[in-house]
């Protein structure tokens, strides 16, 4: 049996904020030192040169500037999933957001180039965990229904985009208005896949294979939407398209995109590195290996111009290298990896990407004049995607219709490519009268209408990453648990067997490591707490079956929540980090017997009587608390007791003699 672990005082929480603190400090200290830049020993440099001249350690500098994204997306994130009992992206999403558009001069030193960067690579790591988590067999029994989820709503909301531009703006033909829906039809991986991960794992819609499903599909309809815009961005920006540059376009873009960059370089890397398995020995070499060749296909081939495509290769990648090692194994040889990864995901890269991805909209680029009609033809687009969704998802028969909405939710949140697509159509415009191209030299009119038309672009762009993102990631989050059904035995990741547990559960403890002895029992909802009660003196085979059922079902696994009776002291070192003493709202006992103190529960002032040899009553009336009367020891009836509790009158619980008076604070 596991030794007991030793208590927690608030003193150690204290000496934790101490340390966190001192390493933080420590940490700025060193990048100080280290990113020195050489302008500042420059004696001779000129005043200008001098303001031009920004440590990168310092305010306004990259490397502080990352570090606080990682500071405030962590705290907005455990503050939203404590306090408020959302998604803690959702605190992240805020975080980025106010952190570029509410508090001044904030994130200067991270170029959009730079925010780009650093989102593709925590990308590539939630890829790489989604295609070792997707179900091969589903997959390929369900191929034929993946690619009309993909291929269906895309096309429907770009059409209804199209259509809706030419009542709203006055400067849209046919074309822009296209190229505007292209750009709104992708369904962002970035909000959809650790959320659809999450469920996999936690054996959500898993027997239909649901999850697998649309995290291919949504891959693929990410592909198809930047394929169909570079299709349409030829002709609405040279006013020509021949049928030869049609051809090239459709056949390199698409199909090779597609079929050669994401199935074909997908499947050649995932077998090279399978087959390097045993050569690399540890699971920190295996991880460094997945990391690198995953960095290499989505960065080589967006450098070539088939980003898309190198998206859709980590995500086959992944997949490839599980499948090999699991046929040759016949085990899951790639748990420790997968551990790896899913606690790098989990401390950095979700917080880098969503937060960064908050930081990415720019409100300062919003016009008002468009915002109106830019939210309207963003709303309908919507709607005409659900309908389009719904109908595509009709020949699965064995969907229930809770879990064609589930899709339908799922199919709506927009931000990595309205993020880097937004600026796309003004730069060109911007850059054309830069260059002076003949056909805007000299034409102020022809600069003006191109310039409208790049404007509306944007702003519905932005808009409706400020619209979808946030919001449809909680409904994510909340519908999946209400509308897929969860298996008996739920996946359990093997992140969650062997590494540390995530962001923990404030009231209701995370199930901890084997071993470590933690493995406390607290109240569900719906247990009664004449069965806790029974529970904590042995007599649970008479308490109701609630009693054993797993805490907190309808919490998503991993997620924070706050209970009624903690104190804000325990949430805020929650917050940031630091250890809370294991009984925070119960004193050691006086000399004169045990106490309890506002906010203990009755089931735990239950169990501390049951020690120390005070009868419980087990009847309806839950557990009662003990007066001294004519008869001897009576329960204190619950008016009474409440009565008594206003007076500062309490009880002790030895049973040979009761007490009241004030109680000792």
């Amino acid at each position: 049996m596991a030794p007991a672990p030793a208590k927690v005082t608030w003193t150690d929480t204290l000496y934790d904020v101490y340390y966190n603190l001192a390493m933080l400090g420590m940490f700025f200290l060193v990048m100080y030192v280290m990113l020195w830049p050489g302008c500042y020993r420059n004696e001779n440099a000129t005043p200008e040169e001098k303001a031009d001249c920004q440590h990168p350690g310092l305010p306004g500098g990259e490397v502080f500037d990352v570090v606080e994204v990682l500071f405030f997306g962590t705290v907005g994130g455990r503050i939203v999933s404590q306090v408020f009992r959302l998604p803690a992206l959702l605190g992240m999403l805020i975080a980025g957001y106010v952190l570029k558009n509410i508090i001044p001069d904030q994130l200067n030193g991270i170029s959009s180039s730079t925010n780009s960067t650093l989102r593709n690579m925590a990308l590539a790591i939630i890829m790489i965990r989604a295609g070792m988590g997707l179900d091969l067999k589903k997959l390929k029994e369900n191929a034929s229904m993946m690619g009309v989820l993909s291929c269906v709503p895309c096309l429907c909301e770009a059409l209804t985009v199209m259509a809706v531009t030419q009542l709203f703006f006055e400067s849209y033909n046919l074309t822009f208005g296209l190229l505007l829906g292209f750009c709104l039809a992708d369904v962002s991986p970035a909000v959809t896949t650790p959320l659809l991960i999450d469920f996999h794992e936690n054996g959500y819609g898993t027997s239909k294979g649901i999850p697998t499903i649309l995290l291919a599909a949504g891959s693929v309809n990410s592909v198809l939407a930047i394929v169909f815009y570079s299709v349409v961005w030829e002709f609405a920006m040279s006013g020509t398209l021949d049928g030869e540059k049609l051809g090239e376009i459709i056949g390199v873009k698409l199909f090779v995109q597609i079929f050669g960059v994401g199935v074909g370089a997908g499947l050649g890397a995932g077998a090279v590195v399978a087959y390097s398995w045993t050569a690399a020995g540890k699971a920190w070499k295996r991880f460094l290996l997945m990391f690198l060749v995953a960095m290499a296909l989505l960065f080589g081939f967006k450098r070539i111009g088939h980003g898309g495509g190198g998206t859709l290769a980590v995500l086959t990648f992944g997949a490839t290298v599980q499948h090999l090692k699991r046929a040759e194994t016949g085990e899951d040889s790639t748990a420790a990896v997968s551990s790896i990864i899913g606690y790098l995901w989990s401390n950095v890269g979700s917080i880098m990407l969503f937060t960064l991805l908050g930081a990415s909209v720019d409100q300062s680029k919003l016009d008002g004049k468009i915002m109106g009609f830019g939210f309207l033809t963003v709303l309908i687009g919507l709607v005409g995607r659900s309908i389009a969704t719904w109908i595509s998802a009709m020949p699965l028969r064995e969907w229930t219709f809770k879990e064609k909405c589930f899709t339908m939710v799922t199919w709506c949140p927009k931000a990595t490519v309205q993020a880097a697509l937004a600026t796309h159509a003004l730069d060109f415009v911007n850059k054309s009268v830069k260059d002076r191209k003949p056909e805007y030299v000299n034409n102020d009119a022809f600069v003006q209408l191109m310039t409208d038309r790049a404007e509306v672009i944007l702003t519905t762009a932005v808009l409706s990453i400020i619209m979808t993102a946030p919001l449809f990631a909680v409904l994510m989050s909340i519908t999946g648990k209400l509308w897929l059904t969860q298996e008996d035995a739920p996946l359990v990741s093997a992140a969650a067997e062997v590494s540390e547990p995530a962001a923990t559960t404030i009231g209701a403890p995370v199930a901890a490591p084997a071993g470590d002895g933690r493995g406390v029992r607290k109240r569900s909802r719906g247990d009664s707490l004449q069965a806790v009660a029974a529970e904590f003196m042995g007599a649970a085979a008479d308490a109701p079956t609630a009693s054993s059922q797993p805490p907190a079902a309808d919490a998503a696994a991993g997620e924070a929540r706050r209970e009624r009776g903690i104190s804000l002291p325990v949430t805020l070192a929650k917050v940031i980090g630091a250890r809370v003493p294991d009984d925070p709202i119960m004193e050691e006992p006086g000399p004169d017997g045990n106490r309890r103190r506002r906010g203990v529960s009755m089931q735990e002032a239950a169990a501390r009587m049951a020690e120390s040899g005070a009868e419980v009553s087990r009847g309806p009336s839950s557990v009662h608390r003990f007066s001294e009367g004519p008869c001897g020891l009576s329960p204190v009836p619950r008016p009474q007791l409440i009565l008594q509790r206003g007076a500062g009158l309490w009880f002790n619980s030895d049973p040979q003699r009761a007490r009241s008076g004030p109680r000792t604070p």
